[in-house]
């Protein structure tokens, strides 16, 4: 079976056979001339396996090896020391240290070959993935605040140093790029352009855009992209490769009944935001509906975004949760001053006010979100013991 090897090894001629040599048994090869650029590599191509040189100038096999047990997203890649050092005490450590297997240089090319069918043999990379919790973040009707509530909620959660990933899907006009002052060179138009059936973990990668922040950004395009058109394989594909690359996902939905519809399998959990004025909630209360005839009912929960000040605010949480049947996350008070100097400096709340009182506002809706299963569960369990008692 043919395999994406990335290769480190710094020694050009070496390098150069084990390139040709794997090559000519069908295998995909990315070269390393060191260390350095592994991680980098690694995230890009997303290789099946890793062939990594011990002994290199800048950054060596071990720390190599470190680097990429300690990044989400390819900690999982089996690797395979190469090294001209046959002593027990380096083999030990390097397998103490995550290795996969360790072959002493100049290798037999028929082991090697050997060596490699082994380690994917045990260690299919497709088994060991990992989906992250996907969450869909939708309004209730425009202009409630929800591609702001996805950027604070991805940033703080990037901020406690979980891999996260805030995606925008909407097909065009998308804002979650310009809320963080982002122009991207790609967007999920590009991923658009190829079949559904090639997109994957390594071509998303290509899409993705780091913020200054050091979140990854899904963006969607600013305008109506030319020749485009997004099947609903495609979405599906987008949403699927998004929850192998991190452990929490963010998407900015819009409110497109047929979009939601292809994406609900999907989705860990849809939290649907609605503002605290009354056409805001009878909106939410439809939409609700909706959702339970898509069978996400177990999987929905509702955020309130508060523009009215408190002797304004026609919907509470206890309003919310009696007229939505849903779990509540919590709310976002009204600070309108605040968030509009966010939005002119395209620098997000949490971003601006490290310390704020806003902090302990998406903490609490994280830690609802970080065991967001658990939390429904219970929820519902309370809601049918409450309606027995009724009866």
């Amino acid at each position: 079976m043919a395999y994406k090897i990335l290769l480190a090894e710094d020694e050009p001629t070496m390098r150069r056979l084990m390139g040709m040599l794997l090559g000519r048994q069908g295998h995909q090869v990315i070269e390393a001339e060191n260390g350095a650029p592994v991680v980098d590599l690694a995230q890009q191509h997303q290789p099946d396996l890793i062939l990594l040189d011990i002994m290199m100038p800048v950054v060596d096999g071990f720390e190599t090896l470190r680097r990429i047990r300690a990044t989400p997203g390819i900690d999982d890649i089996p690797v395979i020391f190469l090294s001209a050092k046959s002593q027990i005490e380096d083999r030990v450590e390097g397998l103490r240290m995550g290795a996969d297997d360790y072959l002493i240089k100049p290798a037999d090319p028929n082991e090697l070959m050997a060596r490699i069918d082994s380690v994917m043999l045990r260690s299919r990379r497709e088994a060991r993935r990992v989906k992250g919790k996907v969450f869909g973040f939708m309004g209730a009707k425009g202009g409630v605040g929800v591609t702001t509530v996805v950027v604070n909620m991805a940033l703080y959660l990037h901020q406690l140093g979980r891999a996260v990933l805030a995606g925008d899907m909407h097909l065009a006009f998308g804002g979650l790029a310009d809320r963080l002052g982002m122009d991207p060179p790609q967007t999920t138009a590009n991923l658009a352009l190829l079949s559904a059936d090639a997109i994957e973990g390594g071509i998303l990668q290509k899409v993705l855009t780091r913020h200054s922040s050091g979140l990854s950004v899904l963006a969607s395009p600013a305008n109506v992209p030319s020749g485009v058109t997004y099947s609903a394989d495609h979405l599906i594909a987008i949403a699927e490769q998004a929850a192998y690359a991190a452990q929490f996902v963010m998407l900015d939905l819009p409110n497109d009944p047929d979009i939601i519809e292809v994406l609900a399998d999907q989705l860990s959990g849809i939290v649907l935001v609605s503002g605290s004025e009354p056409t805001s909630l009878r909106a939410a209360q439809r939409w609700a509906r909706h959702l339970g005839h898509l069978g996400l009912h177990d999987r929905l929960s509702s955020l309130l975004v508060h523009r009215q000040g408190q002797n304004q605010q026609y919907a509470t949480a206890a309003t919310v949760t009696e007229k939505l049947g849903c779990l509540f996350l919590g709310d976002i008070p009204c600070k309108p001053d605040l968030y509009f100097n966010a939005e002119y400096t395209q620098t997000p709340v949490l971003l601006n006010q490290k310390e704020s009182p806003e902090r302990a506002v998406y903490q609490s809706i994280a830690q609802k979100l970080t065991d967001y299963a658990d939390i429904l569960e219970q929820f519902h369990k309370t809601e049918i013991l409450k309606s027995d008692r009724l009866l």
